[in-house]
């Protein structure tokens, strides 16, 4: 599966910028370009990964496809001899996702951002209790903050509500941690672990932002 997927993706990509720009782009450059789109520096670095090998991609319950545009960029101006016309990192992201949007495997795991992903898993775990006393959650003026961290293995996303908006004394309503541990690259993960904290205070209350390590 491995060479396989990332055999699909390469061959997508070529496919992609001859059919749309006319421009004919070597087998050993679209796999470097397909293997910084998964999250590696280099071709060699994708066969040699044994902790998240591409060949998990069908164990990844979640998969992102989010392009790294500006580590693309950087793979652009390192490899030789490419040809010159080129579409964005962005565009060229079409080419290289296509095989794995195409397969109906993945249908209904795919998401666009990481973002998408902690807003879905965040909103039905803080607003869970508000639903089932009747409430309407989207009539709430909501004050959200998202914060992302990275390692090598794992991706902590930490969404809080605030509320009401435009308040000299908010209230904290919620804070929701969603991790996603590594399957595949940097595409596919397990499924979420998500960790709601439930908040019932004066957030102005510096015993208050003390007690739940509210900076």
């Amino acid at each position: 599966m491995k060479l396989e997927i990332t055999k699909a993706c390469a061959d997508s990509l070529r496919a992609f910028t001859q059919n749309n720009y006319g421009i004919q782009l070597k087998s050993s450059h679209a796999h470097e370009l397909v293997a910084a789109y998964l999250g590696y520096s280099s071709r060699a670095a994708l066969l040699a990964d044994t902790n998240c090998p591409m060949s998990n991609l069908m164990q990844a319950e979640i998969i992102v496809l989010n392009p790294p545009t500006l580590f693309v960029d950087q793979r652009l101006k390192t490899l030789e001899n490419l040809p010159s016309g080129l579409p964005s990192s962005y565009m060229l992201a079409e080419g290289v996702y296509a095989p794995i949007v195409a397969d109906e495997q993945f249908s209904g795991k795919i998401w666009p951002g990481f973002h998408e992903v902690a807003m879905a898993f965040a909103e039905e775990r803080a607003f869970a209790n508000l639903r089932m006393m009747g409430m309407n959650p989207k009539e709430i003026n909501w004050v959200i903050d998202f914060d992302i961290k990275t390692t090598e293995f794992d991706v902590l996303m930490t969404v809080t509500f605030d509320y009401p908006a435009n308040t000299k004394k908010p209230l904290r309503h919620s804070k929701v941690k969603i991790t996603l541990h590594r399957v595949a690259g940097d595409i596919g993960y397990s499924e979420p672990e998500v960790l709601p904290t439930f908040y019932h205070g004066d957030m102005t209350d510096p015993d208050f932002r003390l007690k739940h390590g509210i900076d």
